[in-house]
């Protein structure tokens, strides 16, 4: 299984992300800083280094670690949205958890097989933000969050589809479910307006994958992907704002990818 996070800055250099690969494990996290506090980077650089230096597994470690004490004790006024994703002893199972908006969403290896449309379509969102009706954030981890504000949501995934599994995970400077707004035409018919960030990232992980799926020397160039993708997103205005990306891809994907150059 590869892991790999990054961000990159747009409007106010509030976004923050990082990873770690282990032998018996492999985590990233990644964090929004919400907009409306001068000091919310400052707060989520302190939750992303804390995370991974200290090799927490739970946001509940987190946040009885000293350093977002001293926030709270210093009179930091800032806050962040959080997402992290963990993977251990090298099962197919990946352990995700989050507060706030933003995004997740799964797919399998052959997502870009479509028999309906030239769109990469196949894929599920399987993270429900944590927005009210009014569109303010109901959780997050800020110098005024309690109890309430830092119950996390957790999903557990087991990652074994034959032709592999692909995890994107988000900051809302891409995509959040909550933009994705449902109309209704004059037929009667239903359409959720669809992210067109996400497509292209779709599209070019898909070329990306054609090309690099070397399992030697992949976890470097999925680096290299997620890097280079948040800045074509940027240069080519397809973001507004700071913008992180986390990508979760398993071997079957590889060897699916290498059957289907082989075909």
């Amino acid at each position: 299984m590869y892991f790999s996070v990054k961000h990159i800055d747009v409007k106010l250099n509030q976004d923050y992300a990082d990873f770690l690969i282990e032998d018996n494990s492999k985590s990233l996290v990644l964090c929004d800083g919400i907009g409306e506090f001068s000091d919310s980077g400052k707060v989520s650089k302190v939750v992303v280094d804390q995370f991974i230096g200290k090799h927490y597994f739970k946001l509940s470690e987190l946040i009885a670690d000293n350093e977002l004490v001293k926030l709270k004790t210093n009179n930091i006024i800032g806050g962040t949205t959080f997402i992290s994703a963990i993977n251990k002893n090298n099962s197919d199972k990946v352990q995700i958890e989050y507060l706030g908006n933003g995004g997740v969403i799964h797919l399998h290896g052959d997502f870009s097989t479509n028999v309906n449309s030239d769109e990469p379509y196949r894929y599920g969102e399987i993270m429900i933000p944590h927005i009210s009706p009014s569109g303010a954030l109901t959780k997050h981890i800020s110098h005024n969050s309690e109890k309430v504000e830092l119950a996390s949501s957790t999903i557990e995934l087991n990652l074994n589809y034959i032709n592999g599994d692909i995890i994107l995970l988000f900051s809302d400077g891409i995509s959040s479910l909550e933009d994705k707004v449902i109309l209704k035409d004059n037929e009667n018919r239903f359409w959720r307006n669809e992210n067109p960030a996400i497509q292209l990232i779709l599209k070019e992980l898909d070329l990306f994958l054609k090309s690099k799926n070397n399992q030697v020397t992949f976890q470097e160039e999925i680096i290299e992907y997620n890097q280079a993708i948040l800045e074509k997103l940027k240069s080519e205005n397809y973001l507004e704002d700071d913008a992180s990306l986390g990508i979760i891809i398993t071997e079957s994907t590889l060897n699916h990818y290498k059957e289907k150059l082989n075909d």
